[in-house]
Parts: C-alpha cells; sequence; structure tokens
C-alpha cells in the first residue's frame, strides 16, 4: 500500500504542476469576460479591423446548407492563399468568413450582388488573444495547429479528472482532516447547485 501511495502522491503532484498553466490561462481569460470594462483600455481602438483589401471576384451562389457554405469559403481562401482553421455563415446578400487565428484573426466579406471581396484583418490585443484561448474548442475546424489545440483541451480535461480522483484517495488516507475535507466538498457541491438555480 505505501507504494500506491507514493504513486498517488507523485501523480498528483506532476498533474497538478502540469495544469497550473492550463488553470491560469483559463482564470485570467475568465476574468477578462466578467469585467470587460476593467480591460477596455488594452483592446485596440476603433476601428478595431483593419482593411487590408478589396477586389472583385467572382463566385457562385451558395446553398443554405452549411457543406455548401464551407465548401464556397474553401474555394475563396484557397484562391487567396490562405489556410487553417474558418468558419462561414451567409448574411442575405454577403458570406462572412472567419479566419480563425489566435494572434491575427481576419476576416473575409463577399457581397454576392456587387462581387466584391474584402479582407480585414484584427488589430494586436493580448487580452482578446486569452479571450480567443479560451473561446477555441472542437474538431473539424481545418487545420494542423487547431486539432492539436483541441487535443490538447481534451487532455486537460482528463488530466483534470485523474488530478481530483488522486486528490481524493490522497484525501481519504489522511484521517485527521478527513473532516475538513467533507465539509470542502459539501460546500463546493452547494455552490454548483446553487449556480445552476440561479442560471
Amino acid at each position: 500500500m505505501k507504494n500506491w501511495n507514493l504513486i498517488f502522491r507523485r501523480t498528483h503532484l506532476y498533474l497538478g504542476m502540469l495544469l497550473i498553466p492550463w488553470v491560469l490561462v483559463f482564470a485570467l481569460s475568465t476574468f477578462v469576460y466578467n469585467h470587460p470594462g476593467l480591460f477596455a483600455k488594452f483592446r485596440p481602438a476603433d476601428p478595431q479591423w483593419v482593411r487590408l483589401w478589396e477586389k472583385d471576384y467572382e463566385a457562385d451562389v451558395p446553398a443554405e446548407n452549411e457543406s455548401s457554405l464551407r465548401g464556397t469559403a474553401s474555394r475563396i481562401l484557397a484562391d487567396h492563399g490562405m489556410s487553417g482553421a474558418f468558419a462561414a455563415r451567409r448574411q442575405g446578400p454577403r458570406l462572412n468568413i472567419s479566419v480563425l487565428n489566435f494572434l491575427h484573426p481576419r476576416r473575409l466579406t463577399y457581397d454576392f450582388t456587387t462581387k466584391k471581396l474584402r479582407a480585414e484583418e484584427k488589430k494586436f490585443a493580448w487580452v482578446e488573444v486569452l479571450i480567443r484561448l479560451h473561446e477555441r474548442t472542437g474538431y473539424g475546424r481545418g487545420g494542423l495547429l487547431a486539432s492539436l489545440w483541441a487535443v490538447a483541451v481534451d487532455v486537460f480535461c482528463v488530466t483534470t479528472l485523474i488530478w481530483i480522483a488522486t486528490g481524493i484517495y490522497l484525501w481519504w488516507k489522511l484521517a485527521a482532516v478527513r473532516r475538513w475535507g467533507f465539509i470542502a466538498l459539501a460546500a463546493g457541491f452547494t455552490t454548483i447547485v446553487a449556480l445552476a438555480l440561479t442560471l
């Protein structure tokens, strides 16, 4: 049993160290979300999007389904040497393409009536990089880095669960502090229930 205790202690310690940067990024980005007024001065001045170019361009009007929109958007990006994760949506006579990037996101707007394609890039700000790190989730968004980020988030989730399990195991082995552990767990569950009921 002593060997298992040692394994659990080391696992818990190493996982805790591994989680520190992830928890820090999540905490900072959440704080920025909850207090936008405090960070307004760190955001780029208006206009936040800088025009890169605007040109004539011919593209077929896609159907309203998502695969058709993404197909058209993918061709537009390829024609202009852009790649990576992106999102596309139709808004009336316009197709809006968001090229996802942690540091320098871009957006392309194609107007089917005027046959004009405009490209813009968002001004850089560290607070917005934090927000984009917080928001980016999911697979199938295109690009190796986007998939690696999704894998990293999954690894973080699994690591957190293992860290919690090893922590509970080690706490249970310390009879002297077991009462405080029950109080902490009860307080945690009470907080979760209270927050869930107010949403």
